[in-house]
C-alpha cells in the first residue's frame, strides 16, 4: 500500500464556497493557478525532494483540452517507473476549477495495470477567490478502493487555508507566489486487517505564471515527510525518452 498512498497524498482537490466575484473581502488568485492557455500542447513538470536530491522524481504531465463548450485541464502523475499512477480531468468555470473525473492505476502481480475510478466527494479543485485574512478553510475529499484493498477503502481528506503572499525562485528568476497551509488525514478502512487514519500537515506554493511549484507533507515524528519542489519543465517527448532509456 505504500506506493498507492504516496501518490495520492499529493492529490490537491479543494472544496471552495460558490461566491460572487463582487463579494467584499475576497481576493482573485486565478493567475496563480497553472497557465492554462499556455498548456494546450502539454508540459511535464518534474518535482524533486528538496531535502534528498537522490530520491526519485515525481512527474506530472499537465495539458489543457479546450472544447466549444468547456475548458478542460488534465493531470497525469508518473513515478520513477514511468507508468501512470493517477489521472485527473478538471474543468474551468467562472469561479474556479472543478474536478470531473479521477482515475487511479495499480500494477498487479502480473505487471498489468488495473484502472480504478475514484469517487469525487468534493468536486472543486482551486478557488479563484479567497478571503484575504485566511479565515476560510477549503476542504478536499475523495474516496477509492484499489485492487490491493478488496475488503476496504481509503478516504483522503485535506483542509487548506490561504496564507497570503510569498515568492519562489525557479531557474534563477523570482516569481510572485501564494501559499496554503494544509492539514488532513488518510482514512483506510479494512474489515480484515483493521483501520488506520494517519494525519499530516503541509504546505503548497503556487507561483504566478507557473502553477504548483512546491508541495510538502509531514506525518509527524518518526513518520515520512516530503518536500517536493519544481526543478524542470519539458515536453512529453522528453519524458518518453527518459522512460525508454530506463527500460532498455
Amino acid at each position: 500500500m505504500k506506493t498507492n498512498i504516496y501518490f495520492l497524498f499529493f492529490a490537491s482537490i479543494t472544496l471552495f464556497p460558490i461566491t460572487s466575484c463582487q463579494d467584499d473581502g475576497l481576493r482573485d488568485i486565478r493567475d496563480y493557478y497553472f497557465p492554462l492557455r499556455e498548456l494546450t500542447d502539454g508540459l511535464v513538470y518534474e518535482y524533486r525532494d528538496a531535502q534528498h536530491d537522490a530520491l526519485a522524481a515525481d512527474y506530472w504531465y499537465y495539458r489543457v483540452l479546450p472544447t466549444d463548450s468547456a475548458y478542460y485541464f488534465t493531470k497525469a502523475y508518473y513515478q520513477s517507473d514511468f507508468l501512470p499512477s493517477s489521472l485527473y480531468r478538471e474543468e474551468m468555470v467562472n469561479n474556479g476549477i472543478l474536478l470531473r473525473n479521477l482515475y487511479l492505476f495499480e500494477t498487479d502481480s502480473t505487471n498489468q495495470q488495473q484502472q480504478v475510478i475514484g469517487e469525487v466527494i468534493s468536486s472543486n479543485v482551486f478557488p479563484f477567490q479567497v478571503k484575504e485574512d485566511g479565515s476560510e478553510v477549503y476542504i478536499y475529499q475523495v474516496r477509492f478502493q484499489l485492487p490491493s484493498q478488496p475488503h476496504g477503502s481509503t478516504t483522503i481528506l485535506i483542509n487548506r487555508q490561504f496564507q497570503g503572499d510569498t515568492t519562489y525562485t525557479y531557474e534563477e528568476q523570482e516569481y510572485p507566489a501564494i501559499h496554503f497551509s494544509l492539514s488532513g488525514s488518510v482514512d483506510q478502512r479494512d474489515s480484515i486487517i483493521g483501520d488506520i487514519e494517519p494525519r499530516f500537515t503541509g504546505q503548497e506554493i503556487y507561483a504566478k505564471g507557473l502553477g504548483l511549484v512546491f508541495y510538502a507533507r509531514d506525518y509527524g515524528e518518526g513518520a515520512p515527510s516530503f518536500q517536493h519542489q519544481l526543478v524542470d519543465r519539458y515536453p512529453m517527448t522528453e519524458l518518453e525518452k527518459k522512460a525508454q532509456e530506463s527500460w532498455e
